[in-house]
């Protein structure tokens, strides 16, 4: 269809260019990050000489091709793109602009998974400021800045303001989107993971097990934010000594991972099932479910060591050998 719209339109006409984009997006939603990010490169040459480099499409386009990179696992390119997307932003459409607090927002996403948690607190902070003046408490964009402000400030060890924030947004949430929005249950699952941390399992039970079968309904097993209810849930069984109980959830999860339902990646569920087992005071089991996890596809070996839940067996020498084995994979064998 481009190609026809091609020859027939040129590669700078507005169909085209329309086109192009809801091309970049699909394949960007199927996971296709290689592919996409080529269409992007392409997209963005030919804005650049059609629009301009300060045309808002073309710094969207920018931003765009800095997500499909960092999707690919190529950070320091990202994180360049994006400031230079964000201040693009901030020279044409101004400070103050949604898309400019968006492009911030992406940036600390991209900074915290770095772990400098600090600089990533500080970019959702004037993000959401930006979005609390110009689009409103109730905005999406502005729920996902708080909820994203929450999980930075877990990860800095200011659980209680964590919790704070989690519950603030998750009122918001059910009053504006509705308490089975996927949005909605996902912060439900945030807040029992601070509660976890605080020790309040009982609590965190509920909350967890409410979003994880909200999640099972509505979006299926395999789903990752389905995934993400079920570590919580387990864990608040792990710590309440119900370990075979989350083990059977778990279990049940894993055979349906064939079915047409199924998404995401196979090794998340493996990798949440290690967690809640070391959780529950059984290394060798969690051990067997990180080899399982690596054998599906696991590949990050920094997340492995730096895991609070794996904590304990990182003296471990066979966890010692499976980062190993993470950060120096055997060579493929070449086949005649």
């Amino acid at each position: 269809m481009i190609d026809a719209a091609t020859r027939r339109l040129g590669p700078e006409s507005a169909q085209v260019l329309e086109t192009t984009r809801d091309l970049c997006a699909v394949l960007w939603n199927q996971g296709r990050y290689a592919e996409a990010e080529q269409e992007y490169r392409q997209l963005l040459d030919v804005e650049r000489g059609v629009l301009g480099p300060d045309h808002p499409e073309t710094i969207k386009a920018m931003g765009d091709l800095a997500t499909a990179i960092r999707s690919q696992g190529r950070p320091a390119e990202a994180e360049q793109m994006y400031r230079e997307t964000l201040a693009a932003y901030q020279r044409v459409l101004g400070p103050e602009h949604p898309s400019t607090a968006f492009t911030m927002s992406n940036l600390a996403g991209l900074v915290s998974d770095e772990g400098r948690q600090a600089d990533a607190e500080k970019l959702y902070r004037e993000a959401l400021s930006i979005q609390l003046r110009t689009l409103g408490p109730e905005n999406s964009y502005t729920l996902l800045s708080k909820t994203n402000l929450a999980e930075v400030l877990f990860r800095e060890g200011y659980v209680h303001e964590a919790e704070k924030l989690d519950r603030e947004t998750l009122e918001t949430m059910i009053r504006t989107l509705g308490p089975q929005h996927p949005g909605t249950l996902l912060c439900q699952s945030s807040l029992a993971r601070d509660l976890i941390e605080e020790g309040r399992y009982g609590e965190a039970e509920k909350i967890a097990r409410e979003a994880f079968e909200a999640q099972r309904r509505n979006l299926g097993s395999q789903h990752i934010y389905t995934l993400i209810a079920l570590q919580e849930l387990g864990k608040a069984l792990a710590y309440t000594h119900r370990y075979l109980e989350a083990s059977t959830l778990f279990r049940d999860t894993i055979e349906k991972q064939g079915s047409p339902r199924g998404q995401g990646d196979p090794s998340s569920v493996w990798y949440a099932f290690a967690r809640v087992a070391e959780v529950a005071n059984r290394p060798d089991d969690a051990l067997q479910y990180l080899r399982e996890a690596i054998n599906r596809g696991y590949k990050d070996a920094d997340s492995l060591m730096s895991e609070p839940d794996l904590k304990k067996l990182r003296s471990n020498p066979t966890f010692q050998q499976l980062v190993a084995e993470l950060k120096n994979p055997p060579a493929k064998v070449q086949t005649p």
